[in-house]
C-alpha cells in the first residue's frame, strides 16, 4: 500500500472513531432542553443540538480548507509559470553560449 493510500486510511479511520464517539455522546444526552434565543423559546433534544453543531463545524472546516487549497492551487499555479519562464531563460543563456 502506498504512503498516501495508508494516510487516507488512517484519516478515515480517525474519523469513524470519532463519529462513534459523537453518537455515543449523543444517545447519552438525549434529554429534551429549552433553547431560548431573543423572543423565540424552543424545546428540542440535546442530542439533536449536539448534531447540527457538529454538522456546522464539520462545514465551516470544508468551507476554510477549500479556500485554503483553492489559495495554494493558485499559487502553486503562478510558480509553476515563473519555473517555465526561467527555464526558458536559461535554455537562451546556453544557446547563446554555445
Amino acid at each position: 500500500m502506498k504512503n498516501e493510500e495508508k494516510k487516507i486510511r488512517n484519516i478515515f479511520i480517525i474519523l469513524l472513531i470519532f463519529a462513534l464517539f459523537i453518537t455515543i455522546f449523543t444517545i447519552e444526552n438525549s434529554s429534551i432542553i429549552t433553547i431560548k434565543f431573543i423572543t423565540w423559546k424552543f424545546n428540542i433534544s440535546l442530542a439533536l443540538i449536539i448534531l447540527l453543531c457538529v454538522i456546522v463545524g464539520a462545514s465551516i472546516t470544508l468551507l476554510l480548507s477549500l479556500k485554503k487549497e483553492l489559495y495554494l492551487k493558485k499559487e502553486n499555479k503562478k510558480l509553476l509559470d515563473n519555473i517555465s519562464v526561467l527555464e526558458s531563460k536559461i535554455q537562451e543563456v546556453t544557446s547563446v553560449k554555445k
